[in-house]
């Protein structure tokens, strides 16, 4: 019977610890903070507009639920050496398969270029993996159709590294 309750009393203490120290059951868990940088094109991407494609997108988030991420986003995409320069803004959400790391996304989207304007939705489905505790590498295949001109419809590759905070 002791060691019963000498047992029991080690994982209560355990418990306390984990509880004290703030450590997560889930890396996705509510209440959590996200930020993110990440890079596209250099021939990762393809879109009719161009042959080259360079994008730099910046995002941050919060885990309102667990698994479940509401999203601010910005992107900054440079088409053909400087010829059509496209800036978006947007939010949209996330959602976390379990503890794995797999997510998918959507995307709402304004896009704003000199002489074209449009909204343009996104999906996403990518990977979210563990460098350390907080830091991702995050890759992710990305869909984003242009509705007014199927020259900007695009498909592609971002690598990316967030922080879950």
């Amino acid at each position: 019977m002791s060691a019963v309750a000498l047992m029991m009393a080690m994982s209560v203490s355990a418990q306390n610890e984990k509880k004290f120290l703030n450590e997560s059951t889930t890396p996705f868990e509510e209440s959590k903070f996200y930020i993110a940088a990440s890079m596209s094109g250099l021939s990762l991407s393809y879109s009719k507009a161009s042959d080259w494609n360079f994008g730099l997108s910046a995002k941050a988030g919060y885990l309102f639920l667990d698994n479940w991420m509401a999203l601010g986003i910005f992107d900054y995409q440079n088409y053909s050496s400087g010829s059509v320069v496209h800036t978006n803004i947007g939010a949209g959400a996330r959602y976390y398969f379990e503890r794995n790391g797999v997510y998918a996304g959507l995307t709402a989207k304004y896009s704003h270029a000199p002489g074209f304007d449009e909204f343009k939705p996104e999906v996403n489905v990518g990977y979210a993996f563990f460098l350390g505790h907080y830091v991702t590498l995050e890759p992710e295949l990305y869909f984003e159709p242009s509705f007014k001109n199927k020259d900007y419809t695009q498909f592609g590759l971002r690598l990316g590294l967030g922080v879950y905070f």
